[in-house]
């Protein structure tokens, strides 16, 4: 089941977040790194749910959150129609359609709340996600070279989006 997430569920974001970057290289935060508290998790959650071009989704089993896509509008006038979006799915519940449904729910929310375009990066040796974001329709649109360093190497990242 794919909802939006809700303020009581601060913890069990907290938890999907710490194991998120446990599981995988290809995150912006290290495990341990970020070190959201309950709190900052709710008021995250209430601040995008107060947000008409912000969302927080996550898919769930049997009421466990296994993944998550957040998409944060721009702010200002010229930049409202853009969302900037943020994923992961649990190593255990990959390959089995759950990104794909997160991201059909995201794809309505969009339409319906007049959001033209969704951007994200990808570290570009990320093959399984860059094979997801351009089946659902993501475009590469640039190369951010060193924009990250992992493991103590220099990483590159593609910019894609989605216009709707």
């Amino acid at each position: 089941m794919i909802s939006i997430v809700r303020p009581e569920e601060a913890r069990a974001f907290v938890s999907l977040s710490n194991q998120l970057e446990k599981e995988s290289d290809f995150l912006l935060y290290e495990a341990g790194e970020r070190g959201m508290s309950i709190e900052k998790a709710r008021s995250l959650i209430e601040s995008i749910g107060k947000q008409e071009n912000s969302v927080l989704f996550a898919a769930r089993d049997h009421n466990k959150l296994i993944g998550h896509v957040m998409c944060i509008g721009g702010s200002a006038k010229r930049n409202r129609h853009s969302a900037k979006v943020v994923t992961g799915v649990l190593a255990g519940y990959q390959g089995k359609a759950w990104a794909s449904q997160l991201f059909a729910k995201v794809d309505r929310w969009a339409i319906d709340h007049h959001i033209h375009r969704l951007e994200l990066t990808v570290m570009i040796h990320n093959e399984r996600a860059l094979k997801l974001y351009k089946k659902i329709g993501f475009k590469v649109e640039g190369i951010k070279k060193q924009s990250l360093l992992v493991n103590n190497k220099w990483v590159d990242e593609y910019l894609m989006a989605k216009i709707f």
